[in-house]
């Protein structure tokens, strides 16, 4: 449970993130899928044009190209997320689930992962 106020913003703001990252996770491998069905490679430098030129008679590069545009954004408001992290508190965390959770599980966590180690 957090102590103080700032703790509690900090843990919704650390679930903000781990949110988008999820997000991002889900869509991306939805947009391969379409991705695949269109024959596009999503590495190409001219893929944004391809997928809209193909969008204007291709419901499945429509979809890809909406996909595409979701993704920006989603990257845009981590890397908005990330900038009023730095700007609230000096930093992002090295791992969201700091954040997220008490410091006494995260203690409990490094724990078990150093026993595991060894």
């Amino acid at each position: 449970m957090a102590r103080t106020k700032k703790d509690n913003r900090k843990r919704r703001l650390g679930y903000v993130l781990g949110s988008l990252d999820r997000a991002m996770e889900h869509c991306l491998i939805i947009k391969t899928e379409f991705d695949e069905s269109i024959g596009l490679d999503p590495t190409d430098d001219d893929y944004g044009s391809s997928v809209l030129k193909l969008s204007r008679t291709n419901t499945h590069a429509k979809m890809a190209f909406m996909l595409h545009v979701a993704l920006s954004m989603m990257f845009q408001a981590q890397q908005t997320v990330e900038q009023f992290a730095i700007h609230a508190y000096g930093k992002v965390p090295d791992k969201v689930e700091r954040w997220k959770s008490t410091g006494q599980d995260y203690r409990k966590q490094k724990q078990i992962e150093k026993e595991q180690d060894e």
